[in-house]
């Protein structure tokens, strides 16, 4: 086991040394300043300034080695300048010559000069070109080093520096990041050898045939080389490839993501660099029948809303009591979504039935209530409806076997089918209010009872749906996109790291070789099992979070603080939803229909909201500016949907306003802290049990059953006193949330 600071000494090239990032001082630092940010009484502004002087050393580091590069690339060029001035005159000379030939002279005095000549030109090129290697080594090597610093001091400050300081540097007019990056210089440099060694070989061949019996046999000694391409320029190329895989990661890290960023493996497989895995092309019949499941759910979750009060004052219950049939729901999902995200380690299709089963009795149940009168069967059969949710299935089936060239369609496809199936349920609910008939004279169908039997049938069809066309993936690449640790992997490990760019063959074959080239780094699973002496350690990506202990050690500050928004969103959002139907029909005399196209409107504004995020706010502002922002506006509407004198008119106009910038609030918040948490949590969060989807899925199962069982307690006290009592805790929560984000605003990176 070698670690990387080791790593780096052992193939510094001699007389280079003082010129590779300083990677021990660097960790020293870290280790300093972890101290500092540990201490609880440190303030936000400190904290800054922390990051500020790092970032700061990180800059000179970057210039040390960007104008060493420079300065190197200058010789070489240099070097390339007089090749190309001797071939001039070389080419000039031979001109004169062969003009001064008799045209019937024996073509065997001719001379052979020329081929000599030109083998020796050709490894001039060739001693540049292993230099050149030399200097992508030293290139590759540093932007390494860089990477893992950046990892170090996010995991031991405890503050996200990486994807900042990738972005706002390679984004700067004068970039020096993106000298490292682009190395355009070089590229022009490899071309120019290329070429000249292209044609000094044609050179060679066309004057080596055109000799006498001496020279064809001085040919047939040449080195078999001579035909062969050329294995420093294929070297190089290699080299370069590697190099540029390595800034897309570094890029990668500076993007917004909906779901839990891919492992670097997951790229290495989807770019074919693993050797015996081929990646396989999504099944495009199973993401529609995934997504089909996203938004069928959301139809089950939305379409009893409108009615769920009507449906319980016929069952001689309190309309109140719909906050616990809403809620019901959710407090199943909590139960399900984790044994969902365990039973899709080992498959897709079997949940999925198993799923589609519990939701089809839970909607029979639910529909056959009225019939039984009883309260009882309708909670029951809305729990089953919640324990067959299986949204952490669909998360968890994008992430994983979704290639990588489409993942950002999918997850936007994802987003697109919750919100409109959203929308759809509340206008399914308006459109079945008139249904009103019998079946076999016995089972009512009614404005009530008809989104059971709806969704009874639609889950029947979607089973069908499954059993014959939705493919299970394929498992090997499931455990190369969860890097599992495996023993079939571990093949893979010697050639592949966990997250390092890693060679797969030796640089330089036959006679050209370069003793200082990089044989493949050790991987962050190798380098986390640092001595705890020097303190040193990595996220260790191939090890998934799997135990609760595992958990809470990977709950950093800005982890709490996103999932805290993400339960408070969710609460405020829920309670407006489910009360709805209760309010509008105690102030307004809303009718089931009415309250429908209501909530349906007030749907269909996420998906214009999700395209002015992404495409105008997102690009302007830093994701956590718009967290901040969109809880104070949320506060805002809280704060005025809140009925403010029994004596005052509580009229509709104020009621609509303030829940369309709730509404709106709570979803562009939700967009922007999804894709913040997936750049904070570590990438041992984004694969196991304990996923980035799961926890997400639970912060906001759970908001949803407390703020549906908040509405059953607080309508003992009477509808008038409905929206205070529920809205007044909403606007505590919100704003002890933005207090709580203003505290860790600074590690929100």
């Amino acid at each position: 086991m070698v670690h990387f600071g080791q790593y780096l000494r052992d193939r510094q090239i001699l007389g280079w040394e003082e010129y590779y990032i300083a990677y021990k001082s660097l960790k020293k630092r870290i280790k300093q300043d972890s101290t500092r940010a540990q201490n609880s009484s440190i303030g936000a502004e400190e904290r800054h300034e922390i990051v500020k002087t790092f970032s700061e050393l990180l800059d000179c580091q970057v210039e040390k080695v960007v104008l060493f590069m420079i300065e190197k690339q200058g010789l070489l060029a240099e070097r390339l300048q007089k090749l190309r001035k001797q071939r001039e005159a070389a080419a000039t000379a031979d001109f004169l010559i062969e003009s001064e030939v008799d045209e019937g002279s024996d073509l065997n005095e001719r001379p052979s000069a020329p081929v000599v000549v030109h083998w020796q030109v050709m490894d001039e090129y060739r001693q540049i070109g292993t230099e050149l290697l030399q200097l992508l080594n030293f290139v590759e090597l540093n932007v390494t080093g860089l990477r893992k610093i950046l990892k170090k001091f996010d995991k031991r400050v405890g503050v996200r520096l990486g994807g900042q300081y990738i972005a706002s540097r390679s984004n700067h007019p004068y970039s020096q990041l993106q000298q490292v990056f682009r190395t355009i210089g070089i590229g022009a440099m490899v071309a120019t050898i290329s070429r000249n060694l292209a044609e000094l070989r044609n050179e060679s061949l066309e004057a080596a045939s055109a000799s006498s019996a001496v020279s064809l046999f001085r040919y047939a000694a040449l080195p078999a080389r001579i035909i062969e391409e050329e294995p420093v320029i294929q070297a190089i190329e290699e080299t370069m490839q590697r190099l540029t895989h390595e800034v897309n990661i570094q890029t990668y890290l500076s993007k917004e993501l909906l779901l839990p960023a891919p492992s670097r493996r997951q790229q290495e497989a989807e770019a074919g660099r693993i050797p015996g895995l081929v990646q396989e092309e999504a099944h495009f019949m199973s993401i529609q029948i995934n997504l089909f499941n996203t938004f069928l759910y959301m139809v089950n979750y939305y379409i009893i809303v409108p009615s769920s009060d009507d449906y319980a004052k016929l069952l001689d219950a309190p309309g109140t009591l719909c906050g616990v049939i809403i809620g019901s729901m959710p407090l199943a999902a909590l139960v399900s979504a984790l044994v969902y995200s365990w039973w899709s380690n080992f498959s897709y299709k079997a949940p999925l039935i198993v799923s589609s089963f519990i939701l089809m009795a839970g909607n029979f149940l639910y529909a056959i209530a009225l019939h039984f009168d009883s309260v009882w069967l309708l909670l029951i059969g809305r729990f089953l409806c919640g324990l067959g949710g299986a949204r952490a299935i669909n998360r968890r089936y994008i992430c994983d076997h979704v290639p990588l060239k489409q993942l950002t369609s999918a997850s936007a496809a994802f987003i697109s089918a919750s919100a409109l199936g959203m929308a759809v349920g509340p206008a399914l609910a308006g459109l079945l209010s008139r249904i009103n008939f019998k079946i076999y004279g016995t089972l009512p169908v009614n404005f009530v009872t008809a989104p059971g039997w709806l969704l009874f049938l639609s889950w029947s069809l979607y089973l069908i749906i499954v059993l014959f066309f939705f493919k299970e993936p394929d498992r090997a690449t499931a455990l190369c996109r969860r890097m599992s640790s495996h023993a079939n992997l571990n093949t893979m490990d010697s050639i592949v790291s966990t997250d390092e760019s890693t060679l797969v063959a030796p640089l330089l074959s036959g006679s050209i070789n370069v003793a200082n080239g990089l044989q493949g780094y050790p991987s962050d699973e190798e380098e986390s099992r640092e001595s705890t002496t020097e303190g040193d350690s990595d996220y260790g990506e191939d090890k998934a979070v799997e135990t609760v202990s595992d958990l809470m050690k990977e709950l950093t500050r800005p982890v709490k603080i996103l999932l805290w928004v993400y339960f408070m969103l969710k609460f405020a959002s829920e309670l407006l939803i489910s009360e709805s139907s209760l309010l509008t029909d105690y102030y307004f005399n809303w009718k089931t229909s009415q309250v429908a196209i209501f909530l349906s409107l007030l749907g269909l504004t996420v998906l214009p909201m999700s395209a002015v995020v992404g495409n105008c706010i997102s690009n302007i502002y830093e994701d956590r500016v718009v967290v901040l922002w969109s809880q104070v506006t949320t506060g805002v509407g809280v704060a005025a949907i809140l009925c403010y004198s029994p004596w005052v008119h509580y009229s509709a106009y104020q009621y609509v306003t303030a829940a369309v910038v709730i509404f709106v609030s709570t979803n562009v918040l939700e967009g922007v802290n999804m894709s913040l948490l997936s750049k904070v949590m570590s990438p041992r969060m984004s694969r196991g049990v304990f996923n980035c989807g799961l926890l997400s899925t639970e912060a906001g199962t759970l908001a949803r059953a407390i703020a549906d069982g908040l509405i059953s307690v607080a309508g003992k006290c009477g509808i008038q006193n409905l929206v205070n009592l529920t809205m007044l805790p909403t606007l505590a929560i919100v704003a002890a949330t933005t207090g709580y984000t203003c505290i860790g605003y600074f590690t929100l990176y």
